[in-house]
């Protein structure tokens, strides 16, 4: 995750540029018993393009939220209790939600739940080879890829689509113990995942080309030991920095071409970009306010802030970025 052994997760779910509202509300509504969505208005159900989901680490639940310009940080309208942290989220280009579970006890086993829009439980739950997801990541394809710390190993598992079992493992492997972190594909099918490893810091960001298993190291300047990453239409690499920040690198490029920092109170955590280069950054530690941050194509600062029912948001995913 952005923030070592840390784990909460953010999705949105957005056709449109489009969250807005800060302050504060009501207290977050309890959901109902035995792990289920609570629907408090059935009129905005998770099936509208324009919904923001949000997991939430201390909740342990992913909530809906009405998103646009004219939702003035409006309560949950849905809640899926979970019963165990969400690690890692992503809504594909059909909508269906993906939720990485970890096993928080020897009595539980870690797997990826994946919901279609507005359903209360999983059509399908994988657990073949799953024990301790991070982030999610869908391609057009319908192809699943799982990445996850397998002791000194960070490994991806891909599953094609509708299948529970691994057809491919990739592997990555340095000194001291890993941490997988973001994801994201370019549109030559390149596969890219932000890594740290704890004798061998500042983090990396590697690159397997389609059908490979080798990564190959991009050398990306500036980084430090966070492990944000995204994309965008242009080839864009969106990668955390050792400022706290957010450093973006055109396509082919070790240095990069802006930064956009963080505020003076606090620090980013993990970010989405969409196709066309907006950004969504979750933010939540280092003393501002739990919030989720949008930013304009090329822009420097926030143009939209939702805040007021989150707690500790780290990682965010939208449908708006699904390829």
């Amino acid at each position: 995750m952005s923030k070592l052994f840390t784990g909460i997760t953010f999705v949105l779910a957005l056709s449109t540029s489009a969250l807005s509202g800060c302050g504060g509300g009501s207290s977050i509504p309890q959901s109902a018993p035995g792990g289920s969505i609570q629907s408090l208005r059935t009129s905005m159900a998770p099936r509208s393009r324009n919904v923001v989901y949000v997991s939430d680490q201390l909740q342990k639940a992913v909530l809906a939220f009405p998103a646009g310009e004219g939702a003035k940080n409006p309560p949950p309208v849905q809640t899926l209790n979970l019963g165990v942290i969400p690690e890692g989220v992503w809504v594909d280009r059909k909508g269906v939600l993906y939720v990485g579970l970890f096993a928080q006890s020897p009595s539980q086993f870690g797997k990826v739940e994946e919901f279609k829009p507005g359903a209360s439980s999983p059509f399908l739950t994988i657990t073949k080879g799953i024990g301790e997801p991070s982030f999610l990541l869908v391609d057009q394809k319908g192809t699943l890829y799982v990445d996850e710390t397998q002791g000194l190993s960070v490994e991806v598992l891909e599953y094609p689509a509708g299948k529970t079992a691994p057809s491919t493992t990739l592997t990555i492997t340095e000194k001291g113990e890993g941490i997988g972190g973001g994801m994201t594909l370019d549109a030559k099918g390149n596969l890219y995942i932000h890594t740290s490893f704890l004798d061998n810091e500042p983090s990396h960001v590697y690159r397997f080309a389609p059908g490979k298993t080798t990564p190959q190291d991009l050398h990306l300047g500036g980084l430090g030991d966070t492990t944000g990453l995204a994309g965008d239409g242009l080839g864009n690499l969106y990668v955390s920095d050792a400022k706290g920040g957010i450093s973006v690198y055109a396509a082919g490029q070790t240095n990069p071409s802006r930064e956009i920092l963080p505020p003076s109170n606090g620090y980013f955590d993990d970010f989405v970009a969409t196709r066309d280069g907006k950004l969504y950054v979750a933010q939540g530690e280092g003393g501002a306010p739990a919030s989720l941050l949008e930013y304009a194509a090329g822009g420097y600062q926030p143009v939209n802030v939702l805040s007021g029912y989150l707690q500790a948001p780290l990682v965010p995913a939208l449908r708006a970025a699904a390829f």
